[in-house]
């Protein structure tokens, strides 16, 4: 491969090497108009804006249809099998959280009006009405509790760098199909956004290169690239209107520290694939939709296992278990045994000059080239990707051990143990 120097299906002729990282001027029929471009290489300034408005607007639109199928589907109250807390406020230390211990059907008068008192709630006149009052304030105080545990974990552990903090893991839902309903309002945009971002890595990532290793056709092999980086590009955009404005329209949804972790993530994406774009017909589009599909194989069960642990999934703890072990999997293989070669090509690549500065003819490197421009870029995104690929193991080695934990509790059927 391009690491050991093998460049089949690249494109090595002075032909090439002309068009290559070339900045033309050009213009795009838009209906019955014409707009004016700039071109550089294969890539397409105007082409690159509109992908950028496009997954703006797509991304916003799934939003609002995620919300409202997850509502018509997983929001499935029940008083009947909700619980109170005994004791006032509900302890909720670091690590696991544990479930509230009062059945509400089983929950005296003075229990139910403690609870509603602390919770701020005018007592209802008839005990129904009571119950199903002191059921719903209960799940919203649980799900109030697990999101200022997640939101201060975030913090914690992203903006201050601590270590050896207790991962937060949320006690099972009361009623596991009214998941959405128990799950906070600023929680619910995070799962949505991942499903959906799990949906475009499918599309973007997986589909169309196989579309493109199968038919050949380049126009599969733009649309991945184009598709990709609006998307990467607009949640960027997105991130810097929510510190300028605290509005939030990004795709993911994080927590604002977690930016620390997603900007690099993103910022690689755009600019590889945007080298790739830019190099024209001298880079080998077999070897770049390699490099996207390993990392959005990953990216899906990545994603996918976020969602998954805010499900009824938990409920299944030999499934989840076994699932959590294949997105490690997944990750070690596309991430690091995979990675790995591909970060070797890529700087070889810059090395020697093939992947040239925007300004260099011919790819000619400066020397020392390990101080050339093209080399230091390369670098300094393989670094960056390298640190998320890190963060993503750690991460999910955490969620396999809670998997774990709650695997050996139901096999051996014992009280849970809420420690770290």
């Amino acid at each position: 491969m391009a690491a050991a120097g093998n460049l089949v299906d690249w494109c090595v002729t002075s032909e090439c090497f002309d068009a290559a990282f070339r900045v033309a001027a050009s213009e795009i029929k838009l209906g019955g108009m014409t707009a004016p471009d700039v071109v550089i290489g294969d890539f397409s300034v105007l082409r690159f804006l509109l992908s950028v408005v496009v997954a703006g607007v797509v991304s916003n639109v799934a939003m609002r249809i995620a919300d409202t199928i997850a509502r018509l589907l997983f929001t499935h109250f029940d008083a009947a099998k909700c619980s109170l807390p005994s004791v006032l406020p509900w302890p909720d230390p670091p690590g696991n959280s544990a479930p509230f211990d009062v059945p509400v059907p089983e929950a005296s008068a003075e229990q139910l009006g403690k609870f509603l008192a602390f919770r701020g709630v005018a007592l209802p006149a008839t005990e129904a009405a009571r119950r199903e009052a002191a059921a719903r304030e209960a799940v919203s105080y649980m799900a109030e509790l697990f999101d200022r545990k997640h939101n201060e974990w975030c913090y914690r552990h992203y903006a201050l760098k601590e270590k050896g903090l207790c991962f937060p893991y949320r006690a099972p839902f009361m009623n596991a199909w009214d998941f959405y309903g128990e799950t906070s309002a600023h929680l619910r945009p995070v799962g949505n956004g991942q499903v959906i971002f799990a949906l475009h890595h499918t599309v973007e990532g997986l589909l169309l290169p196989l579309l493109y290793f199968s038919s050949g056709d380049a126009s599969f092999f733009y649309l991945a690239l184009y598709a990709d980086m609006g998307v990467e590009a607009y949640d960027i955009l997105a991130l810097l209107w929510r510190r300028a404005t605290g509005a939030d329209h990004t795709l993911t949804r994080h927590h604002p520290s977690v930016d620390a972790v997603l900007v690099p993530h993103h910022l690689f994406a755009i600019c590889y694939e945007l080298i790739g774009l830019m190099a024209g017909p001298l880079l080998s589009k077999t070897f770049m939709l390699h490099v996207v599909a390993s990392a959005h194989l990953s990216g899906v069960f990545i994603l996918a296992a976020i969602v998954l642990h805010q499900t009824p999934a938990q409920a299944w703890p030999r499934f989840l278990y076994g699932f959590q072990g294949a997105v490690l999997a997944a990750i070690y293989a596309c991430r690091v045994v995979w990675w790995a070669p591909i970060a070797a090509a890529s700087l070889r690549l810059a090395y020697t000059g093939f992947l040239p500065p925007l300004l260099t003819p011919h790819g000619v490197a400066s020397e020392p080239r390990l101080l050339s421009p093209c080399f230091a870029a390369m670098l300094l995104l393989i670094a960056f990707y390298t640190y998320f690929n890190a963060d993503q193991i750690v991460y999910n080695r955490k969620l396999l051990r809670k998997a774990g934990e709650r695997l050996r509790l139901a096999t051996k059927k014992e009280r849970p143990s809420y420690s770290c």
